[in-house]
């Protein structure tokens, strides 16, 4: 038999996002699902009809009781041979009648996903270091400096993404070797570059000749002529970007770039503490779907160990993916066939890469290819309703008569 659960504990935000995911997920999937939870601790109800409640210990907090749960939660089923159960982080949306195909797949002894980004990348999140704090500081003061000289605070257009991508592909269609696109082209050079206006429009944005860049209905900067912006930024500070690297570099050349916070402390804490030497640029396994069955207990139960351990160590944040990557390498699991992007498909807010067009589907390499997912992992911006992503749930949503 094949068997779903969630692990839910505490503030009523955490089961609201379950009650919402439950709902999607009775909607595709025809296996069995269970809530493991500790009532007691709740703020609000769980709206399901199979609960299973657990007594966690009492100096948890809120956080550390589901991850308690969540490591080991095999222990609270009476699992059979050919029984097979898939845990799910509560924001993890189904969105397609796939979910169950997930049930086609074996765990041996378990099966993960890898994650979004490589292991050094997750340490400072997982560390009680301060690289996190230094590095965004440093990325705060880069992006303070260059702003002065560029448009309108033009880095700070994260929320204006979508419009991006609807201009990009309005130039992208121009190109297209057509009687239509030759004809928009003739026009669009002829009003950019020889027609004596401020200011025209294109595929609905319009472009400032002066500062030339790009707006919205609403008058935010979603592009910008970056050439021109850049070449009078390093004609102005010194400043200038490395075309081949991507990398920017201050009047001495010296490397300024804005920095995706990674460091070495997670893999030097498991290699001190547990003997395994773990390469930053490993990806490792997120723990927001994974596969298990009754042949699953002695990894689970390691890992559930180690990870009440750590609770106990200043070093390390109240996490379960630090502890997951060790149990991995532990029973030499780490270069072991992991499930499909499309069982856990973690989408990142700021990534533009990571995306969905009402026609084209779904992308996680910007639109070169598509895939239909069977799950979303929004584990951010829940409920963005500016965000392409949350629009896609909702529309699903709305066509399936699920809220």
């Amino acid at each position: 038999m094949n068997h779903f659960v969630f692990v839910v504990c505490g503030s009523r935000e955490h089961t609201d996002t379950l009650n919402f995911s439950l709902k999607f997920l009775r909607h595709f999937s025809r296996a069995r699902i269970h809530v493991l939870t500790d009532t007691s601790r709740n703020e609000a109800s769980i709206e399901h009809d199979i609960i299973v409640d657990v007594k966690t210990p009492e100096h948890l907090d809120n956080h550390q009781a589901s991850i308690f749960l969540k490591t080991s939660l095999h222990r609270y089923f009476d699992m059979k041979a050919g029984d097979l159960y898939c845990y799910l982080d509560s924001d993890v949306i189904a969105v397609s009648p796939t979910v169950d195909e997930i049930f086609n797949l074996k765990p041996e002894p378990v099966l993960f996903a890898r994650d979004h980004c490589p292991f050094e990348e997750f340490s400072p999140m997982a560390m009680t270091c301060n690289c996190q704090e230094e590095q965004e500081t440093h990325n705060r003061e880069f992006f303070a400096e260059i702003n002065k000289y560029f448009p309108r605070n033009v880095f700070s257009e994260s929320h204006n993404i979508k419009d991006k991508q609807e201009l990009e592909a309005a130039f992208s269609r121009m190109k297209q070797n057509s009687l239509k696109s030759w004809m928009q082209a003739l026009t669009y050079g002829f009003k950019r570059y020889l027609l004596p206006v401020k200011s025209f429009r294109f595929a609905g944005f319009r472009f400032n000749k002066k500062d030339r860049c790009w707006l919205n209905s609403k008058h935010e900067v979603i592009h910008f002529d970056f050439a021109y912006h850049s070449k009078r930024v390093k004609n102005l500070t010194g400043i200038w970007l490395d075309p081949e690297t991507n990398r920017w570099y201050n009047a001495q050349n010296k490397d300024i770039s804005p920095v995706v916070p990674a460091c070495e402390h997670l893999s030097e804490h498991i290699r001190n503490k547990y003997g395994h030497d773990i390469p930053g640029n490993w990806r490792h396994w997120n723990g927001g779907v994974f596969l298990f069955n009754q042949n699953s207990a002695e990894f689970l139960d390691y890992w559930h160990k180690i990870t009440m351990e750590e609770f106990t160590d200043q070093a390390t944040k109240t996490r379960d993916q630090g502890t997951l990557a060790v149990s991995a390498w532990h029973f030499g699991l780490q270069n072991m066939k992991t499930l499909p992007v499309r069982f856990n498909f973690i989408t990142e807010y700021q990534n533009p890469d990571t995306m969905w067009d009402a026609e084209k589907g779904y992308t996680m390499n910007g639109f070169k290819t598509t895939f239909e997912p069977a799950f979303l992992h929004v584990y951010h911006h829940w409920g963005d309703e500016s965000w392409d992503i949350w629009q896609s749930v909702m529309k699903i949503a709305r066509e399936r008569k699920i809220l």
